[in-house]
């Protein structure tokens, strides 16, 4: 089970995106290599601690994790950063159906579309820190998940989202991800955190 952190911004303001993936004000958006690892670490811990609600996972957890798990990650090619100078300031992660962890067996809610059913790629990890927000960064790092995913022959993209997390969700949904009817319990042990699946075609 993964879950999704929030870019707060519903609009795109501020800065603009170039067609290399920067955006103005030296932000660049690329995906991480196994070289990027510590990075990556500083960032994900960044994340974990600031918005510890919006992910599945937990930061006394992930700080275990040895170097060598964090270069395994870095060098997925799954992952992509906004980076600001050497600094990580945005996450999101794309995984193809084989790696995308099983979730538990989702409550439909009612009145919504059935879940997708077709292997599709998993949308994870998104964050961007809060003083970079409200600048486009979360829109370059979706855009750029789900283009990797489409070259990759993916029809759709989904993503779990916490339902505490509004402005995250109306982010998602403007940005072209509906609700599939998905619904699970962040973690086990909290009986009362839930979060819906969301889904955008592709083609």
């Amino acid at each position: 089970m993964n879950s999704i952190s929030d870019d707060s911004e519903n609009s795109v303001s501020g800065n603009s995106v170039s067609g290399n993936g920067r955006l103005d004000g030296d932000t660049v958006v690329r995906q991480l290599t196994a070289g990027d690892w510590a990075q990556l670490r500083a960032a994900r811990l960044a994340a974990l601690a600031e918005a510890p609600y919006a992910f599945a996972s937990t930061l006394a957890r992930e700080q275990e994790f040895t170097d060598e798990v964090w270069r395994s990650r870095a060098g997925s090619g799954s992952s992509f950063g906004a980076w600001q100078g050497e600094t990580i300031v945005g996450l999101a992660t794309g995984l193809p159906p084989e790696a995308a962890q099983p979730a538990p067996a989702a409550q439909p809610a009612a009145g919504a579309q059935p879940a997708q059913t077709e292997p599709a790629w998993h949308l994870v990890g998104m964050w961007v820190a809060p003083a970079c927000r409200g600048q486009g960064v979360a829109d370059r790092l979706v855009a750029a998940v789900c283009e990797h995913a489409r070259r990759s022959g993916a029809a759709s993209v989904t993503l779990w989202v916490t339902e505490v997390n509004d402005r995250a969700r109306a982010f998602y949904r403007r940005t072209g991800f509906a609700p599939t009817g998905g619904r699970q319990l962040v973690r086990p042990e909290e009986p009362d955190h839930f979060e819906e699946e969301l889904a955008r075609r592709l083609r």
